[in-house]
């Protein structure tokens, strides 16, 4: 048994013809071009595995993604920066957004705040008012008993009154009769 022993192709900086089957086909250059073989000159096919035609086609291809790499590249550099562009725009969007929370929240607190100090400032108020109207209501209702026992005293005098004139009245007609009787008697 005989094992067959192959040199490998890539060490030498050609590739083997099972490489070749997924490479493009250049459509200006025959088929036999690719298999490195010269229809002019056949026996020539040996020295040289590539033409030189095809090694320029490639090397153009290799130019051609190059620079295709290149644009792409530039592409993805300023879609990276339009990218970066967009998040800082939103970022300071954000930031925008923040400071206004912010200032909202500072305004609401400080509304609270003197809603809060309004309406104790209205309860001390309210409260001071009751104390007053408790207090005014105090001197009516003071006033009204004075005025009350001042009508009651009033009231006892012109009984005293109305009974002292009673008695006078009585006192004059007994007076009257007794002096009418006097006169009566001295005459």
């Amino acid at each position: 048994m005989s094992m067959h022993r192959e040199l490998n192709p890539q060490l030498f900086g050609t590739q083997a013809p099972a490489e070749k089957i997924g490479q493009t086909v250049d459509q200006t250059h025959p088929a036999h071009s690719i298999m490195g073989k010269n229809p002019e000159n056949p026996g020539a096919g040996g020295k040289l595995p590539y033409p030189s035609i095809d090694i320029k086609a490639i090397e153009h291809q290799v130019a051609t993604l190059r620079l295709a790499l290149m644009q792409m590249e530039k592409r993805t550099e300023a879609v990276s920066s339009k990218i970066d562009e967009l998040g800082r725009g939103v970022h300071a969007r954000l930031e925008r957004f923040s400071q206004a929370i912010t200032r909202v929240e500072d305004i609401q607190s400080q509304n609270q705040q003197d809603a809060t100090g309004k309406f104790a400032q209205i309860a001390a108020r309210v409260n001071e008012r009751k104390v007053t109207d408790s207090k005014v209501q105090e001197l009516i209702d003071r006033h009204n008993t004075i005025i009350r026992n001042f009508e009651n005293r009033l009231l006892s005098l012109q009984r005293i009154v109305t009974e002292q004139e009673m008695a006078l009245h009585n006192a004059q007609a007994a007076l009257e009769e007794s002096r009418a009787e006097l006169s009566k008697r001295h005459r």
